[in-house]
């Protein structure tokens, strides 16, 4: 497969059709130095959300210059925008989400703190930085045309309020204890059928579960409780269940 890559500056490549060392360093470099690439060799770039094959004609000390430029049709992207509002997790467990997740279409991820967080995500806010390249490098490997962000809002279960563009769903565990089973997949196909809702807003407790309080801050805000299956899920597994369902309601049915 052919390898794909985002570009920091967009207009360069447009114009000049160009990767320069000086502003798309970290490409240039993979390019040049670990793809060892050569005249007539192929990848993908993707610029301003848009995907070109683009042909190399020449290799220099500082610039990668390309011949041709083929605009690349198809769109891996979701219809809908998906965030999702996790707490944080050990460190590995929340890269393998952020990776995972980024393989299955999230637009978003919102670390927050829960009553019953584990990790809180104060201290991990200085990584949001090695996170986002996370993201960057799985969008690439799956072959996305946008990198998801990631961000820390505190706050964030005391101050949610849906817009009319958002919809909202709260993973509960006590949803699927009381025999509930259609929430999940009614809530998504309406999304899917009304045109006005460009976002839906997904909240995953941590591995302790969301409180009785939290829950109803949530409700209050119009977000839908729903079950996620008869199995107990990890905190890392459940937004991965409700982006394949997504994926299967909205792209495949």
């Amino acid at each position: 497969m052919t390898a794909r890559f985002f570009l920091d500056n967009s207009r360069e490549f447009l114009e000049k059709k160009t990767v320069s060392k000086d502003l798309n360093a970290d490409v240039f470099h993979h390019l040049r130095d670990v793809l060892r690439v050569k005249t007539d060799d192929v990848v993908e770039l993707v610029a301003d959300r848009k995907a070109y094959l683009a042909s190399i004609q020449i290799v220099t000390e500082n610039n990668i210059v390309f011949s041709q430029l083929k605009a690349i049709v198809k769109d891996p992207e979701l219809p809908i925008k998906m965030t999702i509002v996790v707490s944080p997790l050990k460190s590995d467990h929340l890269e393998w989400l952020l990776q995972k997740a980024t393989e299955l279409g999230v637009s978003k991820i919102i670390l927050t703190d829960f009553a019953y967080s584990v990790v809180r995500a104060s201290k991990i806010e200085k990584k949001l930085p090695r996170y986002q390249k996370i993201l960057k490098a799985a969008a690439e490997q799956s072959h996305r045309l946008l990198v998801p962000e990631i961000m820390y809002e505190k706050n964030f279960l005391k101050r949610v309020v849906l817009t009319s563009k958002q919809a909202g769903i709260v993973a509960w565990e006590e949803s699927s204890k009381q025999g509930e089973t259609s929430k999940l997949a009614s809530t998504i196909k309406a999304v899917k059928i009304d045109p006005a809702i460009k976002e839906l807003i997904s909240v995953f407790g941590p591995e302790g579960g969301i409180s009785q309080s939290e829950i109803k801050e949530l409700a209050s805000a119009a977000f839908v409780p729903v079950g996620l299956g008869p199995r107990i899920l990890r905190a890392e597994t459940a937004p991965l269940y409700l982006l394949s369902s997504a994926s299967l309601l909205i792209e495949l049915s």
